[in-house]
């Protein structure tokens, strides 16, 4: 299997390097001087030169192994200087001409000399560390310096770090053709990824744009930085080849630092992002702090190491701490792979990436296994593959929009016609239920109008008034006269919870039983506490699980005395207390039970304890007795003020010496000037009760006397 796959990549291999090299043998194979069985190495200081390399010419050793990173096997990872020799002789058909050496990759940086005469060097030795990166090295070798006859030698002076290599497939040739190969090579090698960086830029201004105007598409700004710091991170691989990257000023251990350690932690943190966003996962805060650990690990440990040294050896600590970062990714990848409303999205970011995949395991395999240093790095080919494919998902996103605006546009007339249709008849059916139920509720408001007595009523010994008037057309306030021989002998006024219908049907039944049970109290002497007692418990019966309950006052009348006064008993059930007007004292006071301790509860409320204590006090001719629901004291004007118990007294004080009705007038006028044109939000009833003496109420008392 193992050599199957060495068979395969080379098969592979040869499709991208024959391209330069072998197409150049076929025409003139006789042309080219292969060195890869010619070198030799002997390990030297950093102070050795030319002279002491040639001195210890027989302490040299083979070099057998020509693949990548062989320098690095024998110099460690420490950084070391070695001398590499080839010795050849000049082919008949190459003498007297000058050639060209070339060495497709050579790693970190060398010195060359030619039978003693320096021919010139990549990158630069330590202390100032630069590196040639992945140009193809190029030598031009003078016919004066060459050996026509006998054995030339070429000495190569290494600087070892990090992953040493020497390249195999290095010649010598005609020098035009050398030139021409390497800088061929170089283009296939280095350059050719420079137009890369144009497409990279585009995406990431593309993407971030689309971004800036969907801010809910995290998927689109992590895809454009990700594209943003692979820019940057290329840069790595031809930065040599520009003619202005000396003039940037920047030392080659920060370049690296920058451009290959901290692009690559923030490629491997948003290529993490685009996968959790695109499955469209919720990442919990705690995953993201752990990420964000993981990626400042990686960036500050590369930011703080002091040589280039030190970076090679932290590079397997770095790569764990980048593989984390990625687990994240591939997690939420294969986790959406799992849920059926997500598989869909998951499935395509994998296609995305699949280009990405392969080519980046192909890239392990043709350096780790197959040891190989001729091919450019694959992954950088797969990446703009799956930038296209990107793109290609986002065209597909935006044509369906598109199709759909197209579709909407062609229809808007038809669905516009159809909806309207459509709501014109809702609207009629709407009209047509909302004049039924407008009707049905005049219809309710006249039953329950009916059902309360005339607002118009006299009885002798009393002046009375009362004032009806709901917040709709329906009420939930009830009030009721209660007679005996056409003589009033008791009032009650209540208050239901709420509003509207279910508010009215309650009165009803509420009225029916308080006049029912009011009838049977009186003819077994109950007083007015003791039946109101019962109301409560007969309508928490009677109304089910309506939550509606009731406040209200209830009052017996008794006969007129000599002096014209007659005696009262109230029972209060949670209401407003009543205001009493004494004419002898021309003041008014609030009836209240002198133990208000004993004063809880309201009507119809299971459950709740009651009590209602019973309040007894006398009227005389001139005393008025006002009843009222909370909608008069409570209403309020545009500053939410209430009207109040205090303006009510007062102007039941000042207005006493009018009739029932005239009082009633006045409070009304003068709670429509409180509210102004705020609507009211609560019923308002008002029951006035003025004592006066009449020739009926006389011949009552002097029946009485006798």
């Amino acid at each position: 299997m193992h050599s199957f796959i060495r068979k395969a990549i080379f098969c592979f291999s040869a499709v991208f390097a024959l391209i330069f090299v072998s197409c150049a043998d076929k025409e003139n194979k006789d042309s080219t001087l292969f060195l890869n069985d010619t070198y030799s190495y002997l390990m030297c200081g950093a102070d050795s030169d030319c002279a002491d390399a040639e001195s210890q010419a027989g302490h040299f050793q083979k070099l057998n192994d020509i693949s990548y990173r062989n320098l690095e096997k024998i110099a460690g990872k420490n950084g070391a200087y070695m001398w590499i020799k080839s010795e050849f002789q000049i082919p008949e058909n190459l003498k007297h001409k000058t050639l060209g050496y070339v060495i497709p990759y050579l790693h970190f940086a060398e010195k060359v000399w030619l039978n003693g005469t320096f021919l010139g060097g990549y990158g630069e030795f330590p202390p100032d560390l630069v590196s040639a990166q992945y140009a193809v090295h190029f030598y031009a070798l003078p016919e004066t310096v060459l050996n026509q006859t006998c054995t030339n030698t070429i000495l190569i002076k290494v600087y070892v770090v990090g992953k040493g290599s020497l390249s195999g497939r290095t010649f010598i040739s005609e020098v035009d053709k050398a030139k021409r190969f390497a800088s061929d090579y170089s283009f296939f090698y280095s350059k050719v990824y420079m137009p890369f960086e144009g497409g990279l830029f585009c995406a990431f201004i593309l993407f971030y744009i689309l971004f800036v105007m969907q801010k809910k598409t995290k998927e689109y700004i992590s895809f454009a930085l990700l594209n943003l710091f692979t820019l940057f991170f290329m840069a790595y691989f031809f930065a040599q080849e520009l003619p202005w990257f000396a003039g940037l000023g920047l030392s080659f251990l920060a370049f690296i630092k920058f451009g290959l350690c901290f692009c690559s932690s923030c490629i491997v943190f948003f290529a993490s992002s685009v996968m959790i966003h695109f499955t469209k996962l919720e990442e919990t805060k705690k995953q993201l702090a752990v990420r964000l650990v993981l990626f400042a690990a990686a960036v500050i440990t590369t930011a703080v190491i002091p040589t280039y040294e030190g970076l090679m050896r932290i590079c397997p600590f770095v790569i764990v701490l980048l593989l984390a970062q990625l687990s994240f990714g591939f997690y939420a990848l294969v986790k959406a792979l799992f849920k059926p409303e997500l598989r869909n999205s998951a499935l395509i970011l994998l296609v995305c990436f699949s280009s990405t995949f392969i080519t980046g395991t192909a890239d392990v395999i043709l350096r780790v296994i197959c040891k190989t240093d001729v091919l450019p790095y694959l992954t950088l080919f797969g990446w703009q593959g799956t930038v296209i494919m990107f793109l290609y998902v986002l065209c597909v996103r935006y044509t369906r929009v598109f199709n759909r605006n197209e579709y909407l546009n062609e229809k808007l007339e038809q669905e516009v016609a159809s909806q309207t249709i459509e709501l014109s008849k809702a609207k009629d059916d709407l009209e047509h239920q909302m004049e039924r139920a407008k009707t049905d509720l005049e219809m309710a408001a006249i039953v329950q109008q009916k059902f309360l007595p005339e607002i118009a009523k006299s009885f002798a010994g009393w002046d009375t008034a009362v004032c009806y008037e709901p917040v709709s057309s329906v009420s939930g306030d009830f009030y009721d006269y209660y007679m005996q021989g056409g003589k009033l002998t008791g009032v009650s006024l209540f208050d239901v919870s709420g509003h509207g219908i279910a508010a009215s049907l309650i009165t009803m039944l509420a009225k029916a039983t308080v006049l029912r049970l009011y009838t049977d109290g009186c003819s077994q002497s109950e007083s007015v506490s003791k039946i109101l007692e019962k109301v409560n418990e007969v309508l928490i019966k009677e109304k089910g699980n309506v939550d509606n309950y009731l406040t209200g006052l209830l009052l017996k009348i008794g006969a007129f005395h000599k002096n014209g006064k007659c005696s009262i008993e109230l029972a209060n059930a949670g209401h407003p207390e009543p205001l009493l007007f004494s004419a002898e004292t021309n003041s008014a006071s609030f009836l209240r039970s002198a133990d208000q301790s004993k004063q809880y509860g309201a009507i119809g409320i299971k459950g709740i304890d009651v009590s209602f204590p019973l309040i007894s006090f006398d009227m005389k001719p001139g005393d008025i007795l006002l009843l009222y629901t909370d909608g008069l004291v409570e209403t309020m004007n545009a500053s939410r003020e209430q009207f109040g118990k205090e303006r009510v007294t007062d102007l039941l004080v000042k207005n006493s010496g009018k009739t029932a009705r005239e009082i009633i007038d006045v409070l009304l006028s003068e709670l429509n000037r409180h509210t102004g044109s705020i609507a009211r939000e609560d019923d308002v009833t008002l029951v006035v009760l003025k004592r006066e003496r009449t020739e009926e109420s006389k011949e009552e008392i002097e029946e009485l006397d006798g």
